[in-house]
């Protein structure tokens, strides 16, 4: 199936330092006016070269994403269990659900997961679900090429956000939309590395360009408030020792996690729930 992605998705793509087309051959790809070479590896086109963790928090993030060691293991049992987030409408799953079949859809940092067969996933990092490995703020995508984008709690890992919001409106058709979920009141979570929360405000602001843009709340009040005391307590007490981070994470949240729910409440009033949300969604077109 990766093979018939990339196969789908071959007339989109070009070089994503001078958006010239590619020149496609078995294990490579080139771009046909600066000849930059693009190997294909595994399945995976790769327009930048696998990421490393920039930091000790990164990678325990990382091996606690894929679930690699025992101390990510349990991390990932313990958020099926109780976890600190609740939202009580699944924006995601709203917007892929109204996609139709055969609409050209990219999933920016997709992680280790795939939302949907059709879905062509990029990343900075070899995970076995990535299509592609490239840098948001360079898209390796023809202008005007992509149906949707989504950005599920990236934006606050990158530099320069509105160089990403910038390149996918490039990329987007007219008419095309992207629905973006990032942070407001929320811990740090270094992976690869945090660098911003964002207001609602702020949202606003970086996708001013698009003809119409919406933010709603993705996480409330009280999401934020069990994950801001679980968080407080957790690293008072575990500081940076990753296997007692995730057991001590999992203890001082197991007597408040449950208050997660108030926020199908704080959700009857929008204006009072943005002022402490803990995410925020954001759905624009182009």
């Amino acid at each position: 199936m990766q093979n018939e992605r990339l196969s789908t998705f071959k007339p989109l793509l070009c070089c994503p330092r001078c958006h010239a087309s590619l020149l496609w051959t078995e294990g490579n790809a080139a771009c046909s006016a600066c000849r930059s070479p693009f190997p294909i590896e595994a399945g995976k086109v790769h327009f930048v070269k696998p990421h490393s963790e920039s930091s000790s928090d990164a990678a325990f993030q990382k091996k606690q994403m894929c679930g690699i060691t025992l101390t990510g293991k349990l991390y990932n049992l313990g958020r099926k269990l109780i976890s600190g987030e609740y939202a009580p409408v699944n924006h995601i799953k709203e917007f892929v659900a109204k996609i139709k079949p055969g609409s050209r859809v990219v999933d920016i940092g997709s992680g280790s997961s795939r939302i949907r067969e059709d879905v062509f996933n990029i990343d900075l990092f070899a995970f076995a679900e990535v299509d592609a490995l490239a840098d948001a703020a360079n898209l390796p995508f023809m202008d005007n090429s992509v149906d949707f984008f989504i950005l599920d709690t990236i934006l606050e890992h990158v530099p320069e956000p509105q160089k990403i919001i910038n390149e996918i409106r490039r990329c987007l058709k007219p008419g095309g939309e992207v629905i973006c979920i990032t942070t407001f009141v929320f811990p740090f979570h270094g992976y690869p590395t945090h660098y911003f929360n964002f207001t609602k405000d702020g949202l606003s602001f970086i996708f001013r360009d698009f003809s119409n843009s919406k933010v709603m709340v993705n996480m409330g009040p009280t999401s934020a408030l069990v994950n801001l005391v679980s968080e407080y307590f957790t690293v008072a007490f575990a500081g940076r020792n990753h296997f007692f981070y995730t057991l001590c994470k999992g203890l001082f949240l197991i007597p408040i996690f449950m208050f997660k729910y108030l926020d199908a409440f704080w959700a009857l009033s929008e204006e009072k729930s943005s002022r402490l949300a803990s995410h925020f969604c954001v759905t624009a077109v182009k």
